[in-house]
């Protein structure tokens, strides 16, 4: 049957919106989409068998063309992704809604919303970071979902255990709430204002303890939202603690806020890319974070992190969009290929291309039009966790 879902290009996993259903794994896929009826082609299907014909077995059907095969799985995980991401984008807008009226609600919101993810983040066991399509979220919530998901996968990689990553993910969440106390006109802006207004958006850490203590928050929670812009040298607010002043947890979500601000600053022109971000971080800022936490939250985001524009050694463009930690300078890209419609790019492991590699990073900007249009470089980097590649055979930790 020749079939039409109408639903938008990430709604489903499929290369297009209409197509002709070869297999048993797509009619299982169609109805794990919770469509209730699709549009059908009598004319571009097969003839219908009649009833006295035995229907033909499945398994004499031509096999799927295997890059058709890895395009749908691609396809199938950056949805499913994106769903996630947009859920937890909703929880949140909830939980703020919530939090002045009925702050405790707000709290078992928040650890339930957590509780799955890192069940899910678990059960994966070694998760990727994975940039995630344009559409995913909006930014009154972006922020806070990717200081999550990003010092959850930290965390992780830090060795924290279960319960330490829910109170992790608790603090990362929730480490901006007391914005919601301030006036609409500077909660989401840091350029531009008044000594007054910078002095009120400062507060927004103190109402956040605040608002803490009303939702009942164990006292590991109400730290990090205490010090998420505390810096290890001192230079932080509000109160300018060093060292070992700062709480271990604390230390993930000060470089992992100071991280997505660079990316995702209020005034998107104000942007820069992650690999500009990871660079600074690193030779300009490193006194401001926990030596061992930047090495591994470094090691983590790769070199070229998810959202970079990068030049292969072959001179063509690409955008990375996932990276394996065992293999930092191979991550998985998008190559620009006119010949290919940019809605069935396949992502490239450049681990499976020893001849080639990343020339150098570089900014949007300098992208030709056409191969700008192809890769669309995100003007807001938003972030989730698939399944890690396992490693090589014969590669470290194989």
């Amino acid at each position: 049957m020749y079939i039409y879902l109408d639903l938008g290009w990430m709604g489903h996993p499929f290369a297009l919106n209409n197509f002709k259903i070869t297999s048993k794994s797509q009619i299982e896929t169609i109805q794990g989409l919770g469509l209730k009826r699709l549009r059908w082609s009598p004319e571009r299907s097969d003839p219908l068998e009649s009833e006295e014909q035995e229907a033909p077995d499945i398994s004499t059907q031509q096999a799927p063309d295997p890059e058709q095969e890895l395009l749908l799985a691609q396809r199938a995980s950056l949805a499913h992704c994106d769903r996630e991401f947009n859920q937890a984008s909703r929880a949140y807008r909830d939980i703020l809604k919530q939090v002045d009226t009925h702050p405790q609600a707000a709290r078992a919101q928040t650890e339930e919303m957590i509780g799955g993810l890192v069940d899910n983040l678990l059960v994966q066991g070694e998760s990727m970071i994975r940039l995630l399509s344009e559409n995913a979220g909006e930014s009154s919530s972006l922020h806070a979902v990717n200081v999550m998901i990003i010092s959850l996968l930290l965390g992780q990689r830090l060795g924290l255990d279960a319960e330490a990553l829910k109170r992790l993910g608790t603090g990362a969440l929730l480490h901006d709430i007391g914005k919601m106390q301030l006036p609409a006109r500077i909660r989401w802006r840091d350029e531009h204002l008044t000594s007054v207004e910078r002095n009120l958006l400062r507060q927004h850490v103190e109402f956040g303890v605040d608002l803490a203590a009303r939702m009942q928050l164990e006292g590991e929670a109400c730290v990090m939202i205490a010090q998420h812009h505390e810096y290890m040298d001192g230079s932080g607010y509000p109160k300018h603690l060093q060292g070992e002043a700062l709480a271990p947890s604390a230390r993930i979500i000060s470089l992992v806020n100071h991280y997505d601000t660079l990316c995702n600053p209020p005034n998107p022109v104000a942007a820069i890319t992650p690999h500009r971000a990871l660079s600074l971080m690193f030779a300009q800022s490193r006194e401001k974070f926990d030596a061992e936490i930047l090495s591994v939250f470094v090691r983590m985001m790769g070199v070229y992190p998810p959202g970079s524009v990068v030049q292969l050694t072959d001179d063509r463009y690409a955008l990375v969009v996932s990276v394996n930690a065992a293999q930092p300078l191979k991550p998985r890209v998008i190559i620009y290929e006119p010949r290919v419609p940019s809605e069935s790019a396949l992502a490239v492991d450049l681990e499976d291309q020893p001849e080639l590699g990343i020339r150098n990073s570089i900014k949007p900007v300098q992208l030709p039009r056409n191969v700008f249009d192809y890769l669309s470089p995100r003007q807001r980097m938003c972030y989730f966790f698939e399944r890690a590649r396992p490693p090589a055979p014969g590669a470290p930790g194989a």
